[in-house]
């Protein structure tokens, strides 16, 4: 019961940490400002871990390599801590692969909880700044949506089909985070 539950609280503050560097690097590539909220918020949380590296490898164009390391960092050190807690096996390709299959379930759980508050935001308060940057930050993953799924009754339904997606894609990318290689 309590390794269940250390392994509960290690998980939910490394996947937030690793989810601020991903964000970080994100807001980067946007070009937000550094004084835009979000990005102030992430600089507060991951700054500890993203100064160093920036000292050794610098973010160049439109690349932030250093939140980009610190959240690879970060998803070995989530990987390894969820393997010396759970008591299944794991196979060598499958450590290797979980580190890089963990930064892709942050990624898609940002983006599926991304599209849910910014379809939230647009119908309740479509003029609030959140709602510009999620629709900024999400429009490259909701735009091929839109190609595919017309409006339908003055709806966008794009938001419906990119969680969808991503969750389907998660149910594939858990396992392998874990480090579970199952062929």
């Amino acid at each position: 019961m309590m390794t269940g539950l250390l392994q509960m609280i290690v998980g939910i503050i490394l996947s937030f940490l690793g989810a601020l560097l991903l964000l970080r690097a994100w807001l980067y590539y946007w070009a937000f400002s550094p004084r835009h909220p979000l990005v102030e918020l992430c600089r507060r949380f991951t700054d500890w871990a993203v100064s160093p590296l920036g000292k050794i490898i610098p973010a160049k164009r439109g690349f932030d390599a250093p939140s980009v390391l610190a959240a690879f960092v970060t998803a070995v050190v989530a990987v390894l801590s969820y393997r010396m807690l759970t008591p299944w096996p794991a196979t060598p390709a499958g450590l290797v692969i979980a580190p890089f299959a963990m930064l892709l379930r942050w990624s898609l759980e940002m983006i599926s909880w991304g599209t849910i508050i910014w379809a939230v935001l647009s119908w309740v308060n479509p003029g609030h700044p959140l709602t510009y940057t999620l629709s900024t930050m999400l429009d490259p993953f909701l735009r091929p949506c839109r190609r595919i799924l017309p409006t339908v009754g003055g709806f966008d339904l794009s938001p419906v089909l990119l969680i969808l997606a991503a969750n389907v894609v998660l149910i594939f990318v858990t396992p392998l985070s874990r480090g579970a290689l199952t062929f």
